[in-house]
């Protein structure tokens, strides 16, 4: 793709996100590799001016890579103003807004790039990890037919999080086999267990230091970067509220408005 194309892209991202939009594709501009996917994406974030808080991963399961069609794990934006720290989305505010019940993990210091990470080595660069919903929103109208590629020019398809209260890592349980649980509107929607994140959580965040490492990325401080869900894909109905049990790690909830 050329220059043109990349920008012609992400331009229709940056303007489809701007006025809470959806498009079907990205027409002759859809990226064909993960290289251009990913310049898509560092064009738009270009284009937002939006600070970015953290990293979200998605296609850390199985079941999330046959949904989605991908070979394997990607990246994508957080972007500041979409922690919703009050629990509540504006009916308005997404399109068609899912949920993903994941772990957040925060990052104690700077994380210079580097290759050959082990979760051992996650799990020491990390201070906290928090129960968390990613609210999955994507400015395409079929998230699932679009193409795994043109959701990594997406940012992952993000749209925002919610986090828990966070649990100092040497205050943990054992992420792989930890529990958890989804209602909505106190019905039992999904559930899931840790090991459903590459085997192990840890992994997870192994796996996306080491893509900034090999990007040339530093992690700053403070940064949060979300594990994939553990419990698949949930919509969430406007005047609907979600409430995820992660067991020791507590529980969170999240509510959308009526309109």
């Amino acid at each position: 793709m050329t220059t043109e194309s990349i920008t012609r892209a992400a331009t229709l991202l940056t303007e489809t996100r701007q006025r809470v939009g959806v498009v079907d594709d990205l027409g002759d501009d859809t990226p064909t590799d993960l290289s251009t996917a990913e310049a898509i994406a560092t064009a738009h974030a270009e284009q937002l001016g939006h600070d970015v808080i953290g990293w979200k991963i998605g296609a850390t399961s199985a079941a999330a890579m046959e949904l989605l069609g991908s070979p394997g794990a990607f990246a994508g934006r957080i972007f500041d103003g979409t922690n919703h720290g009050s629990g509540i989305i504006e009916a308005d505010a997404v399109v068609d807004p899912k949920l993903e019940c994941e772990f957040a993990f925060v990052i104690a210091d700077d994380v210079a790039p580097r290759t050959g990470w082990t979760p051992e080595d996650a799990k020491a660069a990390a201070e906290a990890v928090a129960p968390a919903f990613e609210i999955v929103g994507p400015r395409f109208a079929n998230m699932f037919t679009v193409g795994w590629l043109s959701l990594v020019a997406d940012s992952g398809a993000n749209a925002g999080i919610r986090l828990g209260e966070p649990v100092p890592v040497d205050q943990l349980p054992d992420l792989s086999s930890l529990e958890v649980s989804l209602t909505v509107d106190d019905e039992a929607a999904a559930t899931g267990t840790g090991d459903a994140i590459m085997g192990d959580p840890w992994a997870a965040l192994a796996w996306m230091l080491e893509h900034h490492g090999e990007r040339g990325l530093t992690m700053p401080a403070g940064s949060i970067v979300m594990s994939g869900t553990c419990t698949g894909v949930t919509p969430l109905a406007p005047g609907s509220t979600a409430t995820a049990d992660y067991g020791p790690l507590g529980k969170l909830s999240i509510s959308r408005t009526s309109g």
